[in-house]
């Protein structure tokens, strides 16, 4: 199941891109709205509960098996402590001149986060700040790699930081807090 569930993010993730890089024409336009609309409706008959979702949760997948947040393989993992790994940020996520949109960077840093910080055995928790640094433009289509690490914990505080670079180049830098749920806290 996680095979095809891999192929349709795929899927998912080369149509986000592509249709961020078309002009479409009116007619082109009102038949993938069309599209859309009947995909949508037959998606709608297989909505379950969040708990049984598969989408953002099958770790096993590249980008947790997601497609809208950029493409990243984990290639080493000692959780709770670190991960290293490679990232391509498609045209969906472009913000112009052949640049990644800023935003997009903190996402993905957001994503290792928390794999770290709610690796299993760990109790839930929830980013409660990241900041992040720009040090060199983020290119689209180029492969990069990333490092995220567990800087300290105190308590219920997870302090987690991250790099991701472009061959030698820092491109970007963050640091970030998580916060341990309290019992019944969501």
């Amino acid at each position: 199941m996680h095979r095809y569930h891999a192929e349709l993010i795929s899927q998912l993730r080369g149509f986000l891109d592509e249709f961020s890089s078309a002009s479409l024409t009116e007619a082109s336009s009102e038949e993938l709205r069309a599209t859309l609309a009947d995909l949508t409706e037959r998606l709608a008959a297989e909505r379950v509960p969040e708990e049984e979702r598969h989408y953002g949760r099958l770790f096993r997948l590249p980008a947790a098996g997601q497609a809208t947040t950029p493409w990243y393989e984990v290639l080493e993992s000692t959780p709770p402590d670190s991960l290293t790994g490679r990232s391509v940020f498609g045209p969906f996520f472009l913000g112009g001149r052949g640049a990644a949109h800023g935003g997009s960077i903190p996402l993905l840093f957001d994503e290792l986060f928390g794999w770290l910080a709610n690796a299993e055995g760990m109790p839930a928790s929830r980013t409660a700040y990241l900041n992040t640094r720009y040090l060199s433009v983020v290119r689209i289509g180029v492969e990069l790699t990333f490092s995220a690490w567990t800087e300290r914990a105190e308590g219920r505080k997870r302090f987690l930081r991250a790099e991701l670079r472009d061959g030698p180049t820092l491109c970007a830098e963050a640091e970030s807090l998580f916060v341990t749920l309290r019992p019944g806290q969501a």
